[in-house]
């Protein structure tokens, strides 16, 4: 009998001890968020179905004030007619659904079959939140970019004042919907998209890109990047995190590496933090110096860069400084966004795989 109690009494305190792992902040998944989801090539689809006029140009402006704005004005460049009468910007824009309706009915089919993203990107948010408290809950919605590099946008919340009332507007993001369909889509080779588009459009990666998307536009500007250690040490903050917050198996396959890559990068860390020494490139304030190990495409290119030299190696080597950080400090991941001195941040990591 005493024998049993004591079982009982060890596996009660696992029990408590393994929820208060998985609960608490150091726990690896958080509780999933509900998120709001507006599809809003489905509403441009059924547009499609007929004439598009004025009418309905402002009711689906009223209906997404927010959202449309950006969208119309910043991502379909319609702001160059914003002096032209409504009925000329609603005779384009009815042209444009028309042309495209072969296109939204693609799309239909591709998110039909690949829906994973949804949860995946609200078990990540609530991650997300787990880590940052602050973080408000995202209205999301799914658009259509004309194939170019507005892959994901965001539209902060913020708080205005309607007839003396506060009105707190939604944290909005938006993904391209055309731009997540990865090798199912014929118009890719067509249209000629940049190869290296391809590392980024599997629908997996829709969450990640969200949140980089969303942490880039959030704290961006308090960190004031002068320096390639200022770039280095933001996109090793944004990294670190994607990568904690993932529900995947593999790091690298959210931010666009093959597993080939991934190791490579991981074993040649001291090779690269080397190079960056050698070419007293960490302080350097001159980003057409430096730009080339933080910028998207199949390899990092240059001189005393291996052929095969992965991209975004700059990104990558911050990551491995915040990861050490943390490490050493234990540091909340409000600290570290707060803690914009990148010098100290080196500093205090002890990083330096060279030795």
């Amino acid at each position: 009998m005493q024998k049993n109690k004591i079982l009982n009494k060890t596996w009660i305190l696992a029990t408590i001890i393994a929820t208060y792992l998985l609960t608490s902040c150091g726990g690896k998944q958080a509780k999933p968020v509900k998120i709001e989801y507006v599809d809003f090539v489905e509403q441009l689809d059924q547009l499609s179905q007929k004439h598009c006029g004025v009418a309905e140009l402002n009711q689906i402006r009223s209906q997404h004030p927010l959202f449309f704005k950006v969208w119309f004005s910043e991502i379909m460049d319609y702001s160059k007619f914003v002096n032209f009468p409504d009925s000329v910007i609603a005779d384009r824009f009815n042209y444009w659904v028309q042309v495209n309706r072969p296109v939204f009915q693609s799309l239909k089919k591709h998110y039909s079959i690949h829906t994973s993203w949804k949860p995946s990107l609200e078990q990540q948010w609530g991650n997300l939140t787990q880590r940052l408290p602050n973080t408000p809950v995202p209205v999301v919605y799914g658009y259509m970019s004309q194939f170019s590099n507005y892959n994901t946008f965001t539209i902060p919340q913020e708080k205005i004042i309607k007839q003396k009332d506060t009105v707190t507007t939604p944290l909005i993001l938006g993904f391209s919907k055309e731009m997540f369909m990865n090798d199912t889509f014929p118009l890719y080779k067509a249209l000629d998209v940049p190869s290296f588009y391809e590392r980024y459009n599997d629908p997996k990666q829709i969450p990640t890109m969200m949140i980089w998307n969303y942490l880039n536009s959030t704290y961006a500007p308090q960190h004031r990047i002068k320096t390639m250690i200022d770039q280095m040490m933001f996109d090793g903050k944004m990294w670190a995190l994607l990568v904690e917050i993932s529900d995947q198996t593999n790091s690298y396959d959210i931010l666009g590496y093959t597993q080939t890559e991934w190791a490579m990068m991981e074993k040649e860390q001291g090779q690269i933090w080397k190079h960056f020494l050698d070419q007293k490139a960490l302080f350097s304030s001159d980003f057409n110096e430096y730009r080339r190990y933080f910028v998207y495409g199949n390899k990092t290119f240059g001189a005393g860069i291996p052929a095969d030299c992965p991209p975004m190696i700059g990104s990558f080597i911050g990551m491995k400084v915040i990861q050490k950080y943390q490490s050493e400090t234990g540091a909340s991941w409000e600290e570290i966004f707060k803690e914009t001195d990148a010098a100290k941040i080196l500093r205090i990591s002890g990083y330096n795989p060279a030795r």
